[in-house]
């Protein structure tokens, strides 16, 4: 007989494996939703956090765009001189500097852009932290710690070293999957998909990061979370991955990543308030 119930037992969990499977990934998946509701409709006031990293980021990119327009043709100029003279031949040396002027001009524009693009994650990062400190408040009822200089300057070097490491690693590791994917018939295919599911995982670890590391725990806790709640973790990244697939556009959906994150962190942790009860189940 026990035999009989323990083989019923695990057919019954076998069969339950892939519904769970599916239910923990959409679980997972709207996790970014709910953050972009708690953020934009629920609490709109919270526009205080996410407002200021957006208009420094659009002023860096007005600042870099000025600066290439201001001296694209100076360096021109520097590596070669304005034709001057008439005649057929000078008149395709001229539209050959113009063709060179309006190339640097582009290539400045878009090292500016990129600076700026791979900056964005920095410069967010001391209000994202201040951003999930207050979603955690706001979900729990749980004040956050009391506001002193010496705190919020503690605060910011640990989220800009913090982002800067976890920028150094994704680079690290897409970098060589980029040189991979040239790589004739095999490359393209390994880069979409080992370059997706790296991707999405290090969101997910990325935007439960704040109140994780506000809790001091170790990077063995959030590849532990990673492990024990994968498929929702995983459908999460999917979201963040969907919200911030296009640069500087996603400036406006990063706030809603990083409330999405905390609330699931909060979820997977138990440490929800009976406030929000069908939010905090089912995500096992």
């Amino acid at each position: 007989m026990g035999i009989r119930d323990g083989a019923k037992s695990a057919a019954k969990k076998a069969i339950g494996l892939p519904t769970a499977t599916v239910v923990g990934y959409w679980r997972g998946l709207t996790y970014p939703f709910k953050g972009l509701r708690f953020v934009f409709f629920t609490h709109p006031k919270l526009a205080r956090f996410w407002l200021p990293p957006i208009a420094i980021t659009l002023a860096l990119l007005v600042v870099s765009f000025t600066l290439g327009w201001r001296y694209h043709d100076d360096l021109v100029n520097w590596m070669w001189a304005q034709p001057g003279g008439d005649g057929f031949w000078i008149g395709v040396l001229g539209v050959l500097h113009w063709l060179l002027r309006a190339l640097a001009l582009i290539v400045l524009w878009a090292i500016g852009l990129i600076g700026v693009v791979l900056m964005t994650n920095v410069i967010a990062a001391p209000f994202n932290d201040l951003l999930s400190e207050e979603v955690e408040h706001l979900a729990t009822g749980r004040p956050g710690q009391p506001f002193s200089l010496a705190v919020l300057f503690r605060d910011t070097l640990r989220t800009v070293g913090l982002e800067v490491l976890k920028l150094a690693i994704y680079v690290c590791v897409m970098v060589p999957m980029f040189v991979i994917s040239y790589v004739p018939v095999v490359g393209a295919v390994i880069y979409a998909v080992v370059g997706f599911l790296f991707t999405t995982l290090y969101f997910a670890i990325d935007y439960v990061d704040w109140p994780a590391s506000r809790r001091n725990r170790s990077i063995h806790f959030r590849f532990g979370m990673l492990h024990e709640h994968f498929m929702p973790m995983f459908g999460f990244g999917t979201g963040v991955w969907l919200f911030l697939f296009i640069p500087l556009v996603n400036l406006l959906f990063m706030p809603a990543a990083v409330a999405g994150g905390t609330l699931l962190f909060l979820d997977l942790e138990g440490e929800r308030a009976a406030a929000l009860p069908a939010d905090a189940s089912g995500l096992a």
